[in-house]
């Protein structure tokens, strides 16, 4: 209801951005079905077309990456998105889609219209919901946002492992061209 939707949403995708200076920046996306995590949903995408520290065009770049053939009629879009941030990663995202929804329109003479686009933002737990002027404030001990939190820390999470794993692998390459071995496993006395 709050959404203004027509009935209660079934799935919920989360997308977030993981980045460090710019280095090894991933977008994660985890989806779920009825309030609970649906793993085999969860995508995570390395950012490619964007160099250093720009939150917004990395956002942009996973919408148009994740959604182009649902706007092109392929599959289905997600009753909600929730992206990880406040207006700003709200804009970003709706930017993304219209571009989107305008590349489709012009090859094939149609494309779906995307759904619900929602932000949460971090510590005052601000909903802010596309074509609203104001963010929505929810009680902490509701329902629907505690569900968005969940989704949230959970695209959170699933970007931050990638992301380390990305920084991981990068280091150990690094240290390999420069010579330096590998530290070995010790062996445990029993």
């Amino acid at each position: 209801k709050l959404l203004g939707l027509p009935e209660q949403p079934r799935i919920i995708e989360g997308i977030d951005i993981a980045t460090l200076h710019g280095e090894a920046s991933v977008g994660s996306l985890v989806c779920f079905i009825d309030g609970r995590p649906f793993k085999n949903g969860y995508r995570r995408f390395k950012i490619r077309q964007v160099a250093g520290v720009d939150d917004y065009a990395m956002i942009r770049e996973v919408i148009v990456r994740r959604y182009r053939h649902a706007a092109n009629e392929e599959e289905l879009f997600p009753d909600v998105i929730l992206i990880d941030g406040g207006l700003g990663q709200l804009h970003s995202a709706m930017e993304a889609f219209a571009h989107l929804h305008d590349a489709i329109e012009a090859e094939t003479g149609h494309a779906a219209r995307p759904p619900m686009v929602i932000s949460l933002a971090k510590k005052q737990e601000l909903v802010y919901v596309q074509a609203r002027t104001g963010p929505l404030r929810l009680p902490r001990n509701d329902a629907a946002l505690r569900l968005l939190q969940q989704v949230r820390d959970e695209s959170h999470r699933f970007g931050q492992h990638y992301h380390h794993i990305l920084r991981r692998k990068k280091t150990f390459e690094e240290d390999l061209k420069a010579g330096r071995r590998a530290p070995r496993a010790r062996k445990r006395n029993a």
